[in-house]
């Protein structure tokens, strides 16, 4: 039996066990997948630990992705040019590092491209998710500018060393400043890259104040559990297009699942059995 995980810390809200247990039963193929809170200081150990037991791959997320680039052998042009990993591979025991949020996010994004083309936008966050949101702006979709509201401005602007500006405004401020307003008003997408509002925290939200929000926006939410959070509930009743992280939860996963397995994930059955946990997680 071939094994998998996801690491992170804390790990306990991760539906991946589940989307990828499904597709290994529904193609009948004999591996297991489970997630591991592993923190930060014992994050080597658990690589080479993975290393040793010959593990198949394993996914990375928070606080991991950028911590995780040098513990392993390789890391893909991409991956490295974003300078997130979220997907390694052990291919003859060497530990090869992949990037799939960033097919998550440019699926996800792919019907409003030309709406966010040259506009202004607001990605809330600095971790391994942010770098992957503005990796793609940056490169595929062209915004005129970008807001990054953040904890630690710091990490913003190593985003923005690292990724470089392709004719990008750039603009770094707290998430508490009163600058974030403007910021938002003059926003058409507004991002959030933020564990804030996930599950079990769902009545939380990364803005202070929903009437911010209008029918001009759209707003991503990276977060998948709750399927719908609450800064999608305060943009939806603006009248703002929503999009949920469900979507790209599932094809990053897809593309994860296709490196380990060289074979397709049954996207539709996949999605149908997530849904219906999310929507228990409500009941």
């Amino acid at each position: 039996m071939k094994h998998y995980a996801v690491i992170g810390h804390p790990i306990g809200h991760s539906l991946s066990p589940l989307m990828h247990n499904t597709a290994f039963q529904l193609l009948g193929l004999d591996c297991q997948y489970e997630a591991l809170d592993i923190e930060p200081a014992s994050l080597k150990q658990a690589v080479e630990h993975f290393r040793e037991q010959k593990w198949g791959g394993f996914n990375v997320t928070v606080p991991h992705k950028e911590a995780i680039i040098p513990l392993i052998d390789e890391v893909v042009p991409e991956a490295l040019a974003v300078g997130a990993v979220n997907t390694v591979v052990n291919r003859n025991n060497k530990l090869i590092g992949y990037n799939t949020d960033v097919i998550g996010v440019e699926r996800s994004l792919h019907l409003e491209r030309e709406k966010i083309e040259g506009t202004m936008c607001t990605i809330m966050g600095s971790g391994g998710a942010a770098r992957s949101v503005a990796h793609v702006l940056i490169h595929i979709i062209r915004p005129k500018a970008i807001t990054f509201s953040v904890l630690f401005p710091e990490q913003a602007q190593a985003i923005i060393k690292s990724l470089g500006s392709n004719n990008v405004q750039f603009n770094v401020i707290h998430c508490t400043d009163a600058a974030l307003e403007t910021a938002i008003k003059n926003s058409t997408l507004i991002v959030n890259a933020t564990t804030v509002g996930m599950f079990p925290h769902v009545l939380d939200s990364p803005l202070p104040n929903q009437h911010w929000l209008s029918n001009k926006h759209i707003v991503f939410d990276l977060i998948y559990r709750p399927l719908t959070t609450r800064l999608q509930s305060d943009a939806h009743a603006a009248g703002a297009k929503t999009i949920d992280g469900l979507g790209m939860f599932i094809h990053q996963g897809a593309a994860a699942f296709q490196l380990w397995t060289e074979k397709d994930m049954p996207l539709d059955q996949v999605r149908q059995v997530l849904e219906t946990k999310l929507t228990s997680d409500n009941d």
